[in-house]
């Protein structure tokens, strides 16, 4: 049973427009298409429900109830597609606040980048890779953009091929945010430095899990906490604390991004 109770209420024209009383009365409203068996249904008198109503209407920028006249079930009063929505948009707020409120207690999260805290407690993906960083430079070739990207801990920084129209979608500029992610079996392991190959770094092996026909490598980068995971194909031998190179294509990493 969750401990923190958290009330979300919201503001138009400086005023309230929903608050968790008149969302239960919308919902109610939804559910028996009656404002009076509707206030019954929320406990508060009819009057207070027409009052809550009618002050939600002066500020809302379209109608949210609407009449419904004669029919197989006599008429009654129903929520208009917008209010049907704001039932929708109060919903996902409340559950992004419990979310928020979640991390609160996670102190390897860092609540100085909304994007950092925003993937961690609702954005999952099957990458098993994935870092925060901030563009630091940008150079558009033909239809590419090349993305290079700092990252706290790396040695250099990491260098992502997308196409110019993801750039211009994400709109991508200098210092920006961003989230990369790439897939264990897309990561390189060489035993040797290999010359000209981008997104290439020392690192160590620290532990191996044998999986048959195919493994899976934790790499530690040189001088840091960064691990990679790979995957092995059953061709690779690799002995823990022993020294490799590890690398990404720029064309497999994927960026993501808030704005």
């Amino acid at each position: 049973m969750r401990g923190t109770e958290i009330l979300l209420t919201i503001k138009l024209k400086q005023q309230l427009f929903a608050d968790p009383k008149r969302i239960r009365l919308l919902k109610e409203i939804q559910k028996c298409g009656s404002i009076n068996q509707a206030a019954k249904n929320a406990k508060v008198s009819y009057k207070s429900a027409w009052d809550h109503l009618e002050a939600m209407n002066k500020i809302s920028p379209k109608p949210l109830l609407e009449r419904n006249i004669g029919g197989r079930n006599g008429g009654g009063t129903a929520l208009t597609v917008y209010a049907q929505r704001l039932l929708q948009l109060y919903d996902l707020l409340e559950q992004t606040q419990e979310k928020a409120f979640d991390i609160l207690r996670d102190e390897k999260v860092p609540l100085n980048s909304l994007l950092s805290a925003t993937a961690r407690f609702s954005l999952q993906s099957s990458a098993r890779n994935q870092f925060f960083g901030k563009v630091q430079a940008l150079h558009f070739e033909d239809v590419h953009c090349f993305v290079d990207i700092t990252l706290e801990g790396f040695s250099k920084s990491l260098m992502v091929s997308i196409t110019e129209k993801s750039a211009v979608r994400l709109k991508l500029e200098s210092d920006k945010e961003v989230m990369l992610m790439f897939k264990a079996p897309w990561v390189k392991i060489t035993e040797k430095q290999k010359r000209n190959l981008a997104n290439q770094f020392s690192a160590t092996v620290k532990s191996i899990t044998d999986k048959g026909d195919a493994g899976e490598a934790i790499l530690m980068l040189e001088d840091s906490n960064i691990e990679f995971c790979a995957t092995l194909s059953k061709d690779q031998h690799l002995e823990p604390n022993q020294q490799v190179w590890v690398s990404v294509d720029p064309e497999q990493v994927i960026l993501a991004t808030l704005y």
